[in-house]
């Protein structure tokens, strides 16, 4: 326990009696778990709790030899030495793709299909962007088994769908099917050739929407970032 100021608030005098009560206070504060730690360390143990507690023997009993390296100061809890990742991020693939396709087929078919239209190339291009849905009315339609293992990860449901932000936009609690047609084009401040270099270097991933979506993808292929087929990647 340290104080800081600018002159003492006892007199010098009882400087050893302030003493003797900061140390009685440090040692209401611990324990004889730690206090046994202590002594293993080459500490006195009675010297530190008053004679509170029996005096052990050097060695520690059969019991504590094990947990020796585990005591710790009430309600502290040490981390984990491997810590687990709970960002959806170690979830089986197939479980991943599977929550996707059926929460992208719910929002195609929530309500009427609703058309975006786009002017391309001189004709009407349509494309369903499907309904938006708010996060709980999306997990009504999971079933328990989904829910359950998507609770024991950090933000559950919503952090698996912001990972797969390819496919979904979660945007104030709604989850929508992400229109890439809509998105932001990017800085055109490069030269054309470093352009064009990125943005092959940039098919690493097959589009879903080319995929799985009945429209097919809103872009084409060249203004698409993602791979409209294996021979896109890169």
């Amino acid at each position: 326990v340290s104080f800081i100021g600018k002159s003492r608030t006892y007199p010098a005098a009882e400087c050893a009696l302030m003493d003797e009560q900061i140390t009685q206070f440090i040692n209401s504060r611990r324990t004889c778990a730690a206090a046994t730690c202590d002594r293993r360390a080459g500490f006195n143990h009675k010297g530190h709790c008053g004679g509170r507690c029996k005096e052990a023997g050097s060695e520690p009993p059969e019991d504590e030899t094990e947990t020796a390296g585990t005591i710790w100061m009430p309600g502290f809890q040490p981390r984990e030495k491997v810590e687990q990742v709970r960002n959806c991020a170690s979830l089986p693939q197939d479980f991943v793709d599977e929550v996707v396709f059926s929460v992208a087929n719910l929002l195609l078919n929530a309500a009427p299909q609703k058309s975006c239209s786009d002017k391309q190339g001189g004709s009407m291009n349509t494309w369903n962007q499907g309904e938006s849905l708010s996060l709980r009315e999306v997990a009504e339609h999971l079933n328990k088994e989904t829910l359950k293992k998507l609770k024991s990860e950090y933000g559950g449901l919503q952090t698996l769908l912001k990972n797969n932000h390819q496919v979904f936009e979660v945007l104030n609690g709604r989850v929508h099917i992400r229109d890439w047609r809509k998105e932001k084009p990017r800085s055109k401040t490069k030269p054309e050739v470093k352009r064009r270099l990125s943005a092959e270097a940039f098919k690493t991933r097959l589009c879903w929407f080319f995929i799985h979506h009945p429209d097919g993808c809103s872009l084409p292929s060249e203004a698409c970032p993602y791979a409209h087929g294996t021979e896109e990647l890169r």
